[in-house]
């Protein structure tokens, strides 16, 4: 663990090796985390290093403190002198025009605003500020829910998105403690968002008591644990990746918006795990509602390339149908 001097020494060169170009958007919510970003890339734009906006978005979920996170981060970029965009959205109501769960539907507002804004100030990457605490328990979250490989990677360092910037997380191997410890030898105080504590959403109980829990009892390294295999299993993601991008040329002999044929014979041979990973990617390709998914629909989707099934319906109204050594997809 690094001392609160070294930590924006550890944010430039995670810049550095994550190469962000030109102007970077960070998404500050008043909290800790998005805090110390700000001022480690405060720091670097002092350096010469890059040049920095700030985004906010207001979820309207919190009333007046969420009126007075927006005003304080508002504040304080005005004390730092970096742009600020600020702006606010029903969440609440749209969580219920998309029958999606509040955090859920918070998550792809706050993403898609931040998208937004980066487009309009030329931004090239968006920065934001999960930590490898984040990274612990969001690799806990996903083998509670049940995971494949692919969960287990937890959130990478760095991926594209699909407006074209770059969405990166330079503090993802820093630990929380090490943030307090700088934002405290700043003398920079930050905000406190009363539904951290929370302990009815999921993974809040994960961060308040499973984890201190399995320090306590098990192992005080959990979280290193946690990411360690993380990113054990992100290069084992990127060697399968690559495999099934293989795979996919030589099995997928026909694609348009609403179907797929995939030639069986193709795939006979192969790992079953490569074959699921196959499906999961081509509906990413083709942009098929993966959410319901679990690791049964995948699996009887390899079923159907081996021949132990012949047809299933899919989440989002998808059918598969196999007609001698072809495969069909349809989406209604």
């Amino acid at each position: 663990m690094s001392g609160p001097a070294s930590l924006p020494q550890a944010v430039a060169t995670a810049l550095r090796l994550l190469q962000p170009l030109g102007r970077i958007l960070i998404g500050v919510s008043g909290g800790a985390d998005s805090v110390a970003l700000l001022r480690c890339l405060h720091a670097e734009r002092a350096a010469g290093g890059c040049e920095v906006v700030v985004g906010h978005l207001n979820h309207l979920l919190r009333g007046s403190a969420a009126d007075a996170d927006a005003d304080w981060v508002r504040d304080l970029c005005l004390r730092l002198s970096v742009p600020v965009h600020i702006e606010r959205l029903d969440v609440a109501s749209q969580s219920q025009a998309t029958k999606r769960g509040i955090e859920e539907a918070a998550r792809g507002a706050r993403y898609a605003f931040l998208q937004a804004i980066a487009l309009r100030v030329d931004a090239s990457a968006i920065a934001v500020a999960h930590t490898a605490d984040d990274q612990a328990e969001t690799v806990l979250h996903h083998v509670l829910r049940g995971t494949g490989l692919a969960g287990l990677s937890g959130m990478p360092l760095s991926r594209t998105l699909d407006s074209g910037q770059r969405l990166i997380r330079p503090l993802l191997q820093i630990h929380r403690t090490e943030v307090l410890e700088y934002l405290r030898s700043l003398g920079q105080d930050h905000r406190e968002d009363a539904t951290n504590t929370d302990e009815t959403l999921t993974r809040n109980r994960i961060r308040l008591c499973l984890l201190p829990w399995l320090k306590q009892e098990f192992n005080p390294a959990v979280v290193e644990s946690l990411t360690r295999l993380s990113a054990q299993s992100s290069e084992l993601q990127e060697a399968v990746t690559r495999q099934v991008e293989r795979l996919v040329v030589l099995a997928v002999t026909h694609v348009s918006p609403t179907e797929c044929e995939i030639d069986c014979t193709a795939l006979v041979a192969e790992p079953r795990h490569f074959v699921r990973e196959l499906f999961v990617q081509l509906w990413r390709q083709q942009n098929w509602p993966r959410q319901a998914m679990g690791f049964a629909h995948w699996n009887s989707l390899a079923e159907l390339v081996h021949g132990d099934l012949k047809a299933m319906h899919f989440p989002g109204g998808i059918q598969a149908r196999r007609h001698g050594d072809t495969l069909r997809l349809h989406r209604n």
